[in-house]
C-alpha cells in the first residue's frame, strides 16, 4: 500500500484583514476549472495531489478547555448504572437504555474533552440505535413475505411442492408458514445482535463512565492521577488503555489539529477493540442456521397436515414422509427461501443509523454533505501524528479516499474496520452526532425501563 503523503500544517498567524467567520466544516471553494480540465475526483481525496491539496485549517486562537465541572450528577450512567442496564432481561428495553446511555456518556465526554470532536460513545449511540431495529425485528417479516409473494422467488420449487401436496389431498404450502419460518430465523439473528449490543456496552460503557468519574472537575493535568487511572485497565485490554490515554491527553491539548488527531486515534483504537470483541457475535448472526430453521418449520407444517388426514387417506402421505420424498421436495424450497431471507437480513443489518437517515455499509461511504471534494473536516485533512499515520496505514486500504470502503463481507474484521475508520474520520466534526437519539433525556440511575 502506498503510504499517505502529507504536507505541513498551516501555523496560526495574526489576521491582517478580518474575514467573515466560517463554520468549522465549511471549505473555501477551489478556483473553478474548465470542464475539459476538471478531473473526476468523486470520492477521491486531493490532499496528496501537490498544489491541489487543501491543508488543515489552523485557528488564530487556541482551543479553550471544556468546562469539565459542568457535568451534573445523574446526567450520565456511572459504571454501576452501566452494569445495571446491561443486566436488563428484556432485550428491547435494554437496547433503548443502552442507546440513551451511550448518548449521555458521549455528552459528558464532550464536556470533558470538548464537543468539537465526536468521541467513540457518540458513534456508539447511533450504532446501538440501528441495532435496535434488528433487535425489534421491525418490518423484516413483512418485507420477507412480500419478497416471496411479489418476486416469484420460489417459482418452480414451490409449485412442485404444491402439486405434490394436492395429490395427497392437501392444500398448497401456505406463505404464512414461510413467514413464520422467516420470523424464527430473524429471532436467531436478532438474539446475536442483542448479545453483542449488551456485551460491548457493559465493557466499554464502564470505561467511559470510569473516565468521566475520574477526571470531571479537573482544571489541569495530574500525571499521578492519570497513571493510577491507566493502571486500572486489565492487561488484556491494551487498546482500551491506549485509547483512553489519548482522550486524557486531548483534554488539555490546545492545538486544534493535534487535538482532532488524538480524538481520532482514540476512537479508532476503541473501535478496533470493539469490533474484535464483536467478531463471534457477527459470525453467529451472519451464519445463523437459517436453512435448518426453514426446513424444520416447513416439514412440521406438512407432517401436521398429513397426520390430520383421516385414515386411509393419510397412508400415502405417511409413506412419503417415511421414504424421504417430502424432505427431497422441500430441499429446493428451503434453499430458495433461505437465500431470499439472507439477502434481506444482510441488507437489514448492514446499515448504520446517522442523524437524519442511515448509511448502507455495503456501499462505499458517501462524503458528508458539503465536503464532497475534501471528504474530511478541516483539522483532519492531513495527518501528522506518526502513531495515527501508522494505524491508518494498517487499517485503511484506500488512504485519503472513500472509494473501496464498502464492506461486502461484514463477517470480515478488516472490511468492517476499513469502513469504520473512514466513517470516524469524515464525521468527527458533525455536531448532529450529539443529538438526542430519541428526542428525550434520561436521569440515572434509570428506573426499570418499560418495553
Amino acid at each position: 500500500m502506498k503510504p499517505t503523503v502529507t504536507g505541513p500544517r498551516v501555523q496560526p498567524r495574526p489576521v491582517e484583514t478580518p474575514e467573515p467567520v466560517r463554520p468549522r466544516n465549511e471549505v473555501k471553494p477551489a478556483q473553478p476549472q474548465t470542464p475539459a480540465a476538471r478531473p473526476d475526483t468523486t470520492g477521491v481525496s486531493r490532499f496528496d495531489s501537490g498544489k491541489g491539496r487543501q491543508p488543515n485549517v489552523a485557528l488564530t486562537t487556541p482551543v479553550k478547555a471544556p468546562p469539565g465541572g459542568s457535568i451534573a450528577p445523574g446526567s450520565y450512567p456511572t459504571a454501576a448504572d452501566v452494569k445495571a442496564i446491561a443486566a436488563m432481561k428484556d432485550p428491547v428495553a435494554r437496547n433503548y437504555a443502552i442507546t440513551q446511555g451511550y448518548h449521555d456518556l458521549s455528552d459528558a465526554m464532550g464536556k470533558l474533552v470538548g464537543d468539537d470532536n465526536a468521541n467513540w460513545a457518540t458513534y456508539g449511540t447511533w450504532a446501538s440505535k440501528q441495532a435496535g431495529v434488528s433487535i425489534r425485528g421491525e418490518d423484516m417479516p413483512k418485507v420477507f413475505t412480500d419478497a416471496l409473494k411479489g418476486a416469484g422467488a420460489l417459482g418452480g420449487p414451490l409449485s412442485k411442492v404444491d402439486d405434490f401436496l394436492r395429490k395427497l389431498g392437501l392444500p398448497g404450502m401456505p406463505v404464512g408458514d414461510l413467514g413464520a419460518a422467516g420470523q424464527e430465523a430473524l429471532a436467531k439473528v436478532s438474539n446475536e445482535i442483542a448479545g453483542g449490543n449488551q456485551f460491548v456496552f457493559n465493557e466499554i460503557g464502564q470505561e467511559f463512565a470510569r473516565f468521566i468519574d475520574t477526571f470531571k472537575g479537573d482544571t489541569k493535568p495530574d500525571p499521578a492521577k492519570l497513571q493510577q487511572y491507566l493502571d486500572g485497565f486489565p492487561k488484556d485490554k491494551p487498546l482500551l488503555r491506549e485509547a483512553f490515554s489519548h482522550y486524557a491527553e486531548a483534554m488539555t491539548e490546545k492545538d486544534p489539529n493535534k487535538k482532532a488527531e488524538l480524538m481520532l486515534m482514540a476512537n479508532n483504537k476503541v473501535g478496533l477493540h470493539e469490533q474484535t470483541q464483536l467478531q463471534p457475535y457477527v459470525e453467529r448472526a451472519l451464519n445463523a442456521p437459517v436453512k435448518e430453521t426453514f426446513r424444520n418449520i416447513l416439514k412440521q407444517s406438512v407432517e401436521g397436515a398429513i397426520n390430520a388426514l383421516p385414515f386411509p387417506a393419510n397412508l400415502a402421505g405417511k409413506a412419503a414422509l417415511k421414504s424421504g420424498v417430502v424432505d427431497s421436495m422441500l430441499d429446493s424450497v428451503v434453499d430458495k427461501a433461505a437465500g431470499v431471507f439472507r439477502g434481506i437480513a444482510t441488507e437489514h443489518m448492514m446499515k448504520l443509523a446517522v442523524p437524519g437517515g442511515a448509511l448502507k455499509i455495503g456501499n462505499d461511504l458517501p462524503p458528508p454533505k458539503g465536503m464532497e471534494s475534501t471528504l474530511f473536516p478541516p483539522h483532519l485533512r492531513t495527518i501528522q501524528n506518526p502513531e495515527l499515520k501508522a494505524l491508518l496505514n494498517k487499517l485503511d486500504h484506500s488512504p485519503d479516499s472513500l472509494k473501496g470502503t464498502a464492506a461486502k463481507d461484514w463477517s470480515r474484521l478488516d472490511q468492517r474496520m476499513d469502513y469504520i475508520i473512514d466513517l470516524f474520520r469524515t464525521r468527527q466534526s458533525d455536531p448532529h452526532l450529539f443529538d438526542q437519539p430519541f428526542g428525550r433525556s434520561a436521569t440515572y440511575p434509570l428506573p426499570t425501563a418499560p418495553r
